[in-house]
């Protein structure tokens, strides 16, 4: 599903004969609606939007930025089936010869700089990665914590094209607090959505108390944002950028449906995603 890591993704709980480790996934790119994917790219076309606009061009910085992306996504379908009962080994070789690669990725970028910020960089990556696997270890895939630590972890792949394309400009650290506030308000919205299948008719009242968790996260991603705008930090696109999913979460949550159709929320999550992308990035990079 477009927009969450673990609300539908994953391997399913037994395996047919002679399945391979991409039999979950289809071609063995990632697992079948693994919001991973749709979030990364997401996240890879706001610093590139960002870094352009920010009088960015480094092109060989951007295909470092592809490449990284491209073996982004099957190291998290790896990850994603290492706790799959018959997969788990072949899901196993499969991160780590993924993993070395994004390791020589990093190298590359190092060398080509800016250093600084790319060292900073890459001393959050690991630890947003420990605590993901703690929180996913401890309370399970699909837990709240582990689906937040693990948007924070894909996040860095905003200001990582950005630093590649442009190099260390202005707001280039928002990037990554941007991506995590639009797509981690994704989580307590699709959470609420899915959780309406197992319930009856509701009156509006019931469904606001219900919906409160993803209405808050709106809400202070709103006022983050504005304040900002209005303290001359970021340009007023990067707060409209999160006006689209605001709205999509009130109407959403308000709207009565009892059994919302699982792929639909999924599209319109990836539609609003690539909208707040190249918002957030025009409004980031552009002069406040």
């Amino acid at each position: 599903m477009g927009g969450v890591p673990g609300v539908s993704a994953g391997a399913p709980a037994t395996a047919g004969r002679g399945e391979r480790l991409s039999a979950p996934g289809g071609p063995g790119f990632a697992p079948r609606e693994h919001g991973a994917s749709f979030m990364s790219a997401h996240a890879l076309l706001l610093g590139l939007v960002a870094g352009i606009a920010a009088g960015g061009r480094g092109w060989a910085g951007l295909a470092l930025a592809l490449v990284a992306e491209g073996l982004f996504l099957p190291f998290t379908g790896a990850v994603s089936l290492m706790t799959h009962p018959r997969l788990a080994a072949a899901a196993r070789r499969r991160a780590v010869a993924l993993g070395a690669g994004l390791v020589l990725v990093g190298v590359l970028a190092l060398a080509r700089g800016p250093r600084g910020p790319l060292v900073a960089l890459g001393g959050v990556g690991p630890t947003a990665g420990a605590i993901y696997w703690l929180a996913r270890t401890r309370a399970g895939a699909r837990s709240v914590p582990a689906q937040l630590a693990a948007i924070a972890g894909i996040s860095l792949l905003a200001p990582f094209t950005w630093l590649l394309v442009a190099g260390s400009t202005p707001r280039w650290p928002l990037s990554a607090a941007w991506s995590f506030l639009a797509f981690g308000g994704a989580v307590p919205y699709v959470r609420e959505r899915v959780r309406r299948r197992r319930l009856g008719p509701t009156s509006l009242g019931e469904r606001l108390r219900g919906g409160a968790p993803a209405l808050a996260w709106q809400a202070v991603c709103l006022l983050g944002a504005g304040a900002a705008s209005l303290a001359g930090l970021v340009h007023p696109l990067a707060v409209l950028a999160f006006a689209p999913g605001s709205a999509k979460t009130l109407l959403g949550i308000a709207r009565a449906e009892r059994r919302p159709e699982l792929r639909r929320i999924g599209y319109l999550e990836t539609a609003i995603s690539t909208l707040f992308a190249a918002l957030a990035g025009l409004g980031l990079g552009l002069p406040a």
